[in-house]
């Protein structure tokens, strides 16, 4: 499993880094076409520009270099934090670009994203706050066929056992946990936005989460992949033991 997952990063953090030399190869080339204009027009204006393109150069390849350091070892050397999101939002479309290049699908990116983001929040999970814990819910993991819709209230859930909601729920209660079920990323921001949790575990699909990790940003995001047995939203399923794990990591690295 620890390999899997190692090699699932691995796909990222290479597109990463060949996105970074793109990133860096576009600054030079533009440098390169506006600066003889720029200096014809102002010395001082070309010298605030080329450092300013430098400092930016400089603070995404720092920032990818903590985000691989951080996420090979697991360690926390993400300083300042906000460094983690200003380069991945920056380097994430090149990455689709690229991987789609190498013939690998938006969903094998987005897999290797969530698996990333995942070893950082494992790296930082002593700086997240225990306060609110959100467990945070994509609405295929309830039966398709059940009247008691949990969208409206979790509480609906009668617990019959033909998915998986009552078992949830139970962890829930179990830790004391903030639960909700979204139908979508609109649904999902309010339910953010309403409950201010200090850190979410959220379960759906690849899009989603990779979605849903960046616009919840600076709230720190665990994401589990839900599982398709019957196909993409319907009656999908999760692992369990997972969420208990990523719950218990957060309330035990805040003891």
């Amino acid at each position: 499993m620890e390999d899997a997952q190692r090699s699932n990063k691995s796909v990222f953090l290479f597109l990463s880094i060949l996105s970074l030399v793109v990133l860096i190869f576009l600054v030079f080339f533009f440098w390169y076409l506006t600066s003889p204009r720029i200096i014809e027009i102002s010395t001082f204006l070309a010298i605030v520009l080329q450092i300013t393109l430098a400092l930016f150069v400089i603070t995404v390849s720092g920032g990818l270099f903590l985000i691989v350091l951080s996420s090979i070892t697991e360690k926390d050397f993400l300083f300042p934090h906000g460094e983690k999101q200003i380069t991945l939002k920056m380097l994430f479309p090149i990455n689709i670009f690229i991987g789609n290049l190498f013939g690998w699908s938006k969903d094998k990116v987005r897999q290797s994203f969530v698996a990333v983001n995942n070893s950082l929040f494992k790296a930082t999970s002593r700086r997240i706050k225990k306060g609110r814990l959100l467990i945070l819910l994509s609405q295929c993991l309830q039966n398709y066929d059940c009247p008691h819709k949990v969208t409206v209230n979790f509480e609906n859930c009668k617990m019959c056992g033909k998915c998986q909601i009552g078992d949830i729920v139970e962890i829930g209660r179990r830790y004391d946990l903030a639960l909700s079920v979204a139908t979508g990323g609109t649904l999902a921001r309010k339910v953010v936005v309403d409950t201010k949790p200090t850190a979410i575990v959220a379960v759906a699909c690849e899009r989603d989460l990779t979605a849903g990790i960046q616009d919840v940003y600076p709230i720190p995001v665990y994401g589990i992949l839900n599982q398709r047995p019957h196909g993409p939203c319907v009656n999908t399923r999760v692992d369990l033991e997972k969420i208990k794990q990523v719950v218990e990591l957060i309330l035990d690295g805040n003891n």
